[in-house]
Parts: C-alpha cells; sequence; structure tokens
C-alpha cells in the first residue's frame, strides 16, 4: 500500500464516520480529532466500529460509477465466473467479465478495490491498538475490538485470495500474497507469503472469536454488526479455501447449530423486496439499505435487481443456461430465472424495470418492491451458506453419511422433492457445489470458488455452426430466437457477442487468475512486486 493512500485513509477515517454520531460532532471538531480523543471512551470506539460497517456500502466519492464498498465487489467476482452471464454490451462490468479490468494496472476502479480492503486494515488496525485504554465496560471493549479483528481477517482474505496465488492444500505456500500491515505506517514493505498471510488472517479470527465469546448482554441490533457467529462464518470460509475441510465443516456447523438462524419459507416466492431484506431469518450479517446510502450506479441494487436505473434495466443478468436446466422442475429456486423471458406468453412474466430489456434466462433473484428505491438490503453471509461449507467439507473429507445429512435440510427445504442423497464421492461433491452454485449465485462467490478448487473457467460450448445451428446474437425483445443450439450455452450469445469468444476459457493456474497490483503501489512502494504481466 502506498504513503499517500496511508495518509489518505488515515485523514478521511474520523469523516468517514463522525456523521453516525452528533453528540460527538457537537463537542469534537472534525478538524481536531485525534485517535486519543476517539478511543477516550467505548462510545467513541463504537462510532469507528460503525465506520467499518459504513466501508461495506459507502460509495466512491469519485465520479466513476460502479464503486459502492464491498456490495460492487461482490459483482467482480460473479462477472469473473460463468454462472452470472453478461446480456448486452454495455459500459458497467464488461471488463470484469471479459477479465481485463483485473490485469489493467493502471485502472482506477482497480486501485478503488484494492485501496477499499486497506482502508479496512487502516481502520481496523486504530482500533486494535486504541480501544483497551477506553472508558467503558470490558464487554464493550471486547465488542469493539472482536469486530476490528473480524475486519481485518476478512480484508487481507479477500486481498490474498485474488492478488495472490491460490492457497494449496498440500502446503508449501510460500508463493507472494499481499502486504500486510498489522500497523499504521508509510514503511515500503514487500510481499509477505501466502502462508504469513493467512496465518495472521487466522489469528486475526481466533482473537475475534475469543473477544466475541464474552459479550452476553450487548445485543446485535443490526445484521451489520459482526457477533461471534459471523466471525465463526468467515473462519469456516477461510478454512474452506485452504481445504482444511474437516476443520470447516466443524466451525460451520457451530453456526448453523448455535447462531439462531432458520430457514425461510417465503425466501424466494415473496415478491416485497424478495433478497433484500435483514429481516429474513436466514441472514447473518448484511447491509441495511438506507436512503442516504445511495449512490448513483453505486449500489448492489442497481445492477442486479429491479431497479429502475440506466445500466440495470438495459442489461439484465441471466444465468448460465447448461446450470439452469439441471434445476429440478419442483425446486422453488427454478422460478428466479426466465429461459424464455422473450416470449409474450411466458407466464408469469419476469419483473423489469419500466423500459427495461428483456434477456432469456434473466433473473429475478434480487427485487425491490419500488423500483424507484434508491437501495435495499444486501446479503453479505447467509445460513445456507453454512450449512453448504458444512456439506463440502465433509464431503471432501470422506464423511459422506455426515454431508449427505448437512446438505438435506436446505436442499429438501428449496425442493420438497428432494431426497437424501446416498452419493459418496466426486458424485456427492458435485451435487454439494450444485446445490451452492444455484443457492448462492450473485452473491459473489463464483471467481473464487474456481480459484480455490483450481478449476478452468469454462463458460461452455459455443453453438454448433457445422451442424446448422445458428450463432445469431439474441437482440430481439419480442420474440425468441430461432434454431438454437440445445448442447451450447448461452455465454456470448446476447446483443452482439458482447463478450467475445477469447472470453469463453481460461485454464486453472494462468497468471490472469491473479489480479495486477496498482502501478501507483509499485511506483511508491519499490519492495511491492508486481505480479507476471
Amino acid at each position: 500500500m502506498n504513503k499517500k493512500t496511508i495518509v489518505a485513509i488515515l485523514a478521511t477515517f474520523t469523516i468517514g464516520f463522525s456523521s453516525c454520531e452528533p453528540d460527538f460532532m457537537e463537542t469534537k471538531s472534525t478538524q481536531t480529532i485525534d485517535q486519543s480523543q476517539m478511543f477516550e471512551t467505548t462510545e467513541g470506539g463504537m462510532m469507528a466500529v460503525n465506520g467499518l460497517h459504513k466501508l461495506m456500502y459507502t460509495p466512491s466519492l469519485s465520479s466513476t460509477y460502479a464503486e459502492g464498498g464491498f456490495q460492487t465487489f461482490m459483482i467482480w467476482i460473479d462477472m469473473m465466473g460463468e454462472d452470472l452471464v453478461y446480456t448486452r454490451a454495455n459500459a458497467q462490468f464488461q471488463s470484469q467479465a471479459k477479465w481485463s479490468l483485473h490485469r489493467t494496472a493502471t485502472s482506477g476502479h482497480l486501485s478503488y478495490q484494492y485501496n477499499l480492503f486497506y482502508q479496512f486494515i487502516s481502520n481496523a488496525n486504530m482500533i486494535i491498538h486504541n480501544i483497551d485504554g477506553a472508558e467503558g465496560t470490558q464487554e464493550e471493549r471486547d465488542y469493539i475490538k472482536g469486530q476490528a479483528y473480524a475486519y481485518r481477517a476478512f480484508a487481507y482474505f479477500y486481498l490474498v485470495q485474488c492478488w495472490g496465488e491460490r492457497y494449496k492444500a498440500e502446503g508449501n505456500n510460500t508463493q507472494a500474497g499481499v502486504i500486510m500491515r498489522t500497523e499504521n505506517s508509510t514503511e515500503n514493505l514487500p510481499r509477505s507469503s501466502v502462508e504469513q498471510v493467512y496465518e495472521l488472517i487466522n489469528n486475526d479470527l481466533d482473537e475475534s472469536i475469543e473477544l466475541l465469546s464474552h459479550v452476553t448482554t450487548i445485543t446485535k441490533t443490526n445484521k451489520s454488526h459482526i457477533d461471534i457467529h459471523v466471525a465463526r462464518g468467515l473462519k469456516a470460509r477461510v478454512l474452506l479455501t485452504q481445504g482444511k475441510w474437516l476443520e470447516a465443516a466443524e466451525i460451520a456447523k457451530l453456526v448453523v447449530d448455535k447462531s439462531g438462524a432458520k430457514l425461510q419459507d417465503d425466501t424466494y416466492t415473496t415478491f416485497n423486496n424478495r433478497m433484500s431484506d435483514q429481516t429474513n431469518t436466514e441472514w447473518l450479517w448484511g447491509k441495511k439499505g438506507l436512503e442516504e446510502q445511495a449512490g448513483t450506479l453505486k449500489d448492489f441494487h442497481s445492477f442486479m435487481s429491479n431497479k429502475n436505473v440506466s445500466y440495470n434495466k438495459n442489461t439484465p443478468r441471466a444465468i448460465y443456461n447448461l446450470l439452469y436446466n439441471r434445476i429440478s422442475d419442483t425446486d422453488v429456486r427454478k422460478t428466479l430465472w426466465f429461459p424464455r423471458a422473450q416470449d409474450p406468453k411466458t407466464k408469469p412474466a419476469p419483473i423489469i424495470p419500466t423500459g427495461g430489456y428483456i434477456r432469456n434466462y434473466m433473473a429475478n433473484k434480487f427485487l425491490l418492491a419500488d423500483e424507484n428505491a434508491k437501495c435495499g438490503d444486501v446479503p453479505w453471509m447467509r445460513l445456507p451458506e453454512m450449512m453448504l461449507i458444512e456439506a463440502e467439507g465433509y464431503a471432501r473429507a470422506g464423511k459422506y453419511t455426515e454431508a449427505a445429512n448437512a446438505l438435506y435440510p436446505l436442499a429438501h427445504h428449496r425442493d420438497p422433492e428432494y431426497q437424501l442423497s446416498t452419493q459418496t464421492g466426486d458424485k456427492l461433491i458435485d451435487e454439494i457445489m450444485f446445490q451452492r452454485r444455484i443457492e448462492l449465485w450473485g452473491e459473489g462467490f463464483r471467481y473464487l470458488d474456481l480459484k480455490r478448487l483450481n478449476m478452468p473457467l469454462d463458460r461452455g460450448p459455443a453453438p454448433r455452426t457445422e451442424l446448422g445451428y445458428s450463432d445469431a446474437p439474441w437482440n430481439s425483445n419480442t420474440k425468441m430466437p430461432t434454431n438454437v443450439d440445445p448442447e451450447a450455452s448461452n455465454y456470448n450469445m446476447y446483443d452482439a457477442h458482447p463478450m467475445g469468444e477469447e472470453n469463453r476459457y481460461r485454464e486453472a493456474g494462468h497468471k490472469e487468475w491473479q489480479w495486477l497490483f496498482p502501478q501507483k503501489e509499485c511506483d511508491v512502494n519499490k519492495e511491492c512486486k508486481q505480479n507476471p504481466l
């Protein structure tokens, strides 16, 4: 992280959260607040934690679109996979889908995402190093510090997954990871190894879990805050990525059994803010969407819902057709996508913004009751993810009975015809991964799943023109395309083939799986070695 960025983060930190508490603003000038003043009391420390929560969704102050905190990073991750299909040539997220933006060191978008995670780290460091002396109860200090440790681990986890090589479960992870800063300084530092970064991540999460285990009387009133269940959920994600299968399964099971979260019957049938309301009993951690949080085309729903904004209504998101075709007709999740959306006879018809485009296989997973709403709630972590981690961890550890039992409650809840799996080995793992893909579609997982499992990006076969099938773009809003190859993918079949055939496949382990460091980082910090160009 370069020196200019460190200074900018330190300078803007207090402004970022001070507006949350008017009483504090009345007695402390934003120009004179320093760390000692901020952490005089646990009330001030909690304001600092609120600043971390806000980083999850705060739009960029620049005029550049599509920069709205972690919620827009989630879209990058799914755009770079195969399950979320781009349906029209359009400016926003097209470069991510083409795998070009994360490989452009001079991109302001890339710098924004990179600096965002270090802003989490810088702010968390300040809390960790200052909260112990704050006036207040020990439980309040534990609650504040525990969340800060979780956020620091969270930030390093996404940094090392994107900018480092994948973690190898077999060991010897000496490959270059990212720059580790546990104290805020402008010192030039080299990249730590992937193993060292994961050691810090795990230590931070262990510390977070220990601290939050002491919090017994503070009530979590908003799901944007982190409690012990969320910290354990983050730990489960990390262990799964490291290939520590049994450990991942067992800590995910703790979340499933002890969090109090429950599957909700109308999760996918309601039209009232579907997958956009944090009161859903499945949600463990998420953003509460408020009017003042919204930025023009800088929030999740501007790109993933029926929100009535230009880029959203002009470029519907679609599901990978070959994945959709595997979904059972009795599975409620099959109703989230519309394979024949362009057929006027399709009933029920997809919900679209006023004047919006219609595209086959388009999604209605994230709905806002008011298409003109500025933003909605966004899930960061849900109970189904923990159930799937438990199942995958047990399956890959060879505990097939436990894996099948872990998968059944979720799969049966979504599909009443689903029967307890009797599969073992790769067949059971494939069944679990299929459930993961359709359940977590659009929530920011697929690219990272491919990378952690060392799988290629394969967006499916092109139409077999040699057999007479057409590869003409699906442009019409009023009629179905004709002569469609039943075995072909819908990738690159929309508009004027916006994605290009060269982006259909990326082999596992290729250098393009590593994101480039912003050029400014390498220019200022000569110790930072760039990833292979």
